[in-house]
């Protein structure tokens, strides 16, 4: 997550974060770069700051990378995974249609755009991770006009979950992944013109030119 000049590989770079984090805790490997990766002292967005911060008072708690994996293990079982966990991290949850109609639709878009995300994500087509991977793909294709569909499309959820995120997480690193979450939301949404309040599930049809 090193800063650069160009700030679609810096989103690229986040979503990816965010992705594998959601899908899986981070192992003891991960634990060890992450405590040793440089992070931006000044982001912006504020909510990109905010989690930034988050995980480098989460890093500063770190004194055994493998007690540190075996405790975010914990949380995101909590969280993500359960029995009962917290949160349900999946687009159609969020529309009040679990596995249906959004599930069929956030597939459909994959296909429309020709996102084949990764065989290595376990999840449900419509589970954060893989949406957020999607959007890896596109930014790193700097392909801004399906980026644009597919934020449109199914983009309208993603702020909520941030802030459950961060309200139902009770650890600095998923907090810190709530704001990350956020504050890229709202980079995303400005640089490609979008209004986040104006987003709204468009499941009747993607079309890749906004009409």
């Amino acid at each position: 997550m090193e800063r650069t000049n160009d700030p679609t590989t810096e989103l690229a770079d986040l979503y990816a974060f965010l992705s594998g984090v959601l899908a899986d805790p981070p192992d003891e490997a991960a634990v060890e770069r992450l405590a040793d990766e440089p992070l931006p002292r000044q982001a912006s967005p504020q909510a990109l700051d905010t989690g930034f911060q988050l995980l480098d008072k989460w890093r500063a708690r770190v004194d055994d990378p493998e007690d540190a994996a075996t405790e975010l293990n914990r949380v995101h079982t909590r969280l993500f995974v359960g029995p009962r966990p917290r949160m349900q991290v999946h687009e159609s949850w969020y529309a009040d249609d679990y596995l249906g109609e959004p599930l069929a639709a956030v597939k459909s878009s994959y296909r429309d755009l020709g996102i084949r995300p990764s065989t290595e994500l376990r999840e449900e087509a419509d589970h954060a991770a893989v949406e957020l991977a999607a959007l890896e793909i596109l930014a790193r294709e700097s392909n801004d006009e399906y980026r644009r569909a597919f934020l449109q499309a199914h983009g309208w959820w993603l702020r909520e979950l941030a802030r459950d995120i961060q309200e139902m997480a009770d650890d600095p690193f998923y907090e810190g992944v709530g704001w990350l979450l956020e504050g890229v939301f709202q980079a995303d949404t400005y640089l490609l013109g979008l209004d986040p309040d104006d987003l709204s599930p468009g499941y009747e049809q993607l079309s890749t030119n906004g009409e």
